[in-house]
């Protein structure tokens, strides 16, 4: 178990570190605002509960990105998602929605969907793979929608290959059932399906995306489809609270971290494919998958969470490098830890990475059992 001070004293490490493996490069809150008021130049006023030309230009332009009609800025992904479902369900009379069992509304936001939303889900697929046509062909519900995550972070950042998502795209357009994307991370798809946003886009009749994940955005996201499904979901946000007096600051984070980090995008997919490659070489650590698709894979240490923690901090202390993202589970006698990769990599040659890594695990302490 990791007490609340290894912690504190993890994260005070972390922050002393003079390089880090993942991630992109931290910024302050000072040089966050900073780059806030730098885009603030641009505009001549803020937005006004959702209306101005600073917020209604971007939802335009993310629209534009994504190959859809509209679109909305909302605060929270929590929000957006759960409102794209609960849209859906109205216009097909049926309040059942299929998702899989990893799915961020089914493990992350204590039934939220069901409290606030009156919806109903169907698990779909088996917990440790992507989901199959033949997952879906098996449901006997009538759905109203199926979410997809593209990629399903909780599995290792795994996709479905083109063909198969695209079948599952035609049968869900032929049974009359609306396809939403939880695509918080799909800034990582387009490298893995040699297709641009608004392409695997098309495939989907609604989309969510996250302007803090890889975007290193402070918070917000964006849900996009038709026009008529946005001026839906703006009702619905209306009423879950999410229409704020103003929410520039968030917006123009948001702007400010795809001008810094959307066109890297390629290049931390080949950083994670490096890194996963050079891992999988140490005896006893495995990563899932064993080749990432995107820049996102789960790492798997033979060592106790609170074991591997102290012995991470001991040596970043002395290396001043910082290693190991925290422990997110534990299972048969392993840490498992999610690896994101940015730009903060690029600080060092792989060379550097790959001695201080060799150094670091050489040394690990491992369970007995």
């Amino acid at each position: 178990m990791i007490t609340p001070q290894l912690l504190a004293h993890y994260q005070k490490t972390r922050d002393a570190c003079h390089y880090r493996l993942t991630g992109h490069p931290p910024m302050t809150m000072v040089e966050q605002l900073a780059a806030i008021s730098e885009q603030a130049r641009q505009y001549d006023s803020q937005d006004y509960y959702g209306q101005g030309e600073l917020i209604e230009s971007f939802e335009t332009e993310i629209a534009t990105l994504l190959g859809k009609e509209s679109a909305v800025f909302l605060p929270s992904g929590t929000m957006a998602q759960c409102i794209a479902l609960r849209v859906w369900a109205d216009l097909a009379g049926s309040r059942s929605v299929g998702f899989h069992a990893s799915s961020h509304l089914e493990l992350h936001e204590h039934n939220a969907y069901e409290t606030l939303y009156g919806l109903n889900s169907v698990l779909l697929g088996a917990p440790d793979r992507v989901v199959t046509l033949a997952d879906l062909e098996s449901v006997d519900s009538k759905l109203a929608a199926v979410l997809l995550e593209l990629p399903m972070r909780e599995i290792g950042g795994q996709l479905p290959n083109w063909q198969q998502l695209s079948a599952q795209s035609q049968w869900a357009r032929e049974q009359g059932i609306a396809l939403h994307m939880d695509g918080a991370r799909l800034w990582q798809c387009p490298a893995y399906y040699g297709r641009d946003m608004a392409e695997i886009a098309a495939l989907f009749d609604s989309v969510y995306v996250s302007f803090y994940k890889d975007i290193g955005g402070i918070a917000g996201s964006v849900l996009a489809g038709s026009a008529d499904f946005i001026a839906s979901a703006r009702i619905w946000i209306r009423r879950a609270g999410g229409n704020l007096y103003a929410l520039y600051p968030y917006v123009l984070s948001a702007r400010a971290g795809m001008e810094r980090n959307l066109a890297a995008m390629p290049e931390c997919i080949r950083s994670a494919s490096w890194l996963a490659a050079y891992l999988n070489q140490f005896d006893g650590v495995a990563t899932l998958p064993l080749q990432p698709p995107t820049n996102l894979f789960h790492l798997q240490v033979p060592c106790d969470p609170s074991r591997l923690v102290e012995y991470a901090c001991d040596w970043s202390e002395r290396h001043k490098v910082f290693l190991l993202p925290l422990p997110r589970a534990h299972s048969d006698g392993h840490s498992i830890m999610e690896f994101s990769m940015g730009q903060a990599v690029q600080a060092q040659r792989p060379a550097q990475w790959e001695s201080w890594l060799q150094d670091f695990f050489t040394h690990l302490p491992r369970d007995s059992n």
